[in-house]
């Protein structure tokens, strides 16, 4: 396992981890929420797929939702149509199949 130490610039941020097993990728929106994903170790970068997400289902289905709590630190987002979507999504992508 290798450490990754976050570089000062204020140009540049923490977007992946990698260990032998498995890659880290996070993407912070410019409203401050985060998405992680998991990957193999030699996937490339997954900030499109993550910022598709965001652009997409989450503002969709949970920004835009009065329903669903904003404040969900604690137990996440429990949204079916937003799980649904994130799924068809993912499993369209290449890097997955």
């Amino acid at each position: 396992m290798s450490l990754i130490y976050p570089t000062p610039r204020r140009d540049e941020s923490f977007v992946s981890y990698r260990t032998s097993t498995y890659k880290l990728h996070l993407f912070e929106s410019v409203s401050g929420y985060r998405f992680v994903m998991l990957s193999d170790p030699n996937a490339e970068s997954l900030r499109f797929v993550m910022r598709s997400i965001y652009i997409g289902p989450f503002l969709e289905y949970v920004v835009r939702n009065p329903l669903v709590p904003m404040d969900s630190r604690e137990r996440g987002v429990d949204n079916e149509y937003f799980r649904a979507s994130i799924d068809r999504l993912v499993r369209g992508l290449s890097v997955f199949q």
